[in-house]
């Protein structure tokens, strides 16, 4: 018998789970997050220390931060704040925090130094800072469609290249402690988020699975194709792979039984959970 799926789909909610299971959230008054995105993790973590604690969520994108801080007023969550700041030059005093966390931020950075040293300097004596970091790239194999394999796996591949054409490293979480112990971190614990999606696992409910098709088949925005360009992905191939992804959401849409016998199996990519110790 094959027990009911547990871990949640959503990365930000398998991150807040490690998270806690690393971290003392109850002795936590002051939590930053750098690099925030639409605040799914902010919101988590807010829920964590709710009645002892705020959470003060930082991010380039203005655009971004309003839909985080309208998301988080609809599922009532008051204590956290969305404000405007960059990662490498924090607007916040020294020994501040008892949490700072960044999530696939260093990856797209690069300055990366830069913001580490920031993280360490507004983190108080005896506080933790939280580095979660891709190690690798996602991967799929389709075996109703070796043409949507290979284009899936072209398509991350580029995604790869296109950082790295522009300077930052996809796989900066490899060098996570040693940059973490360049800026004087010796107590570090790692751990890992790793999401497998099999289209057929018996565990997965039909929203889960049209969640995926749907990010799929989502249009990507022009920075991204511009990114994908820079990586050796034409902008013919990528409309191809979003068609077939199109058709098989369709078809899922239009049977939730249609893809039971399907062998589709996604890997994302791994993401490594360090939390270091700030020494007192």
């Amino acid at each position: 018998m094959i027990r009911e799926r547990r871990i949640p789909s959503d990365k930000s909610a398998e991150l807040a789970r490690v998270l806690e299971t690393l971290i003392d959230f109850d002795r936590a008054s002051t939590v930053v997050e750098v690099g925030c995105g639409r605040g799914r993790l902010a919101r988590l973590m807010a829920r964590l220390i709710q009645g002892h604690g705020h959470v003060h969520a930082l991010d380039t994108s203005k655009e971004v931060l309003g839909l985080a801080a309208r998301k988080a007023r609809a599922a009532g969550v008051s204590n956290v704040t969305f404000e405007v700041g960059d990662a490498c030059r924090l607007r916040l005093p020294e020994n501040s925090a008892d949490v700072v966390v960044c999530s696939s931020l260093l990856c797209s950075l690069t300055e990366v130094d830069a913001a580490v040293r920031e993280m360490v300097r507004v983190t108080r004596s005896g506080g933790v800072i939280v580095i979660a970091e891709p190690a690798g790239e996602q991967r799929c194999y389709d075996p109703d469609s070796r043409r949507f394999t290979y284009l899936s796996n072209k398509l991350n591949s580029a995604f790869t290249r296109g950082w790295k054409r522009r300077g930052a490293d996809q796989h900066v979480g490899l060098r996570v402690p040693e940059i973490l112990m360049r800026h004087g971190i010796r107590q570090i614990a790692a751990e890992v988020v790793c999401q497998v999606f099999l289209m057929n696992d018996p565990r997965r409910t039909p929203e889960d699975i049209e969640a995926q098709l749907e990010a799929e088949s989502s249009p990507l925005p022009e920075s991204t194709m511009g990114l994908l360009g820079q990586g050796g992905m034409t902008r013919g191939e990528v409309r191809e792979h979003h068609a077939i992804a199109r058709r098989r959401l369709a078809n899922f849409t239009a049977s939730r039984d249609a893809l039971a016998g399907s062998g589709y199996l996604r890997v994302m990519s791994p993401l490594i959970v360090f939390v270091g110790r700030v020494s007192e």
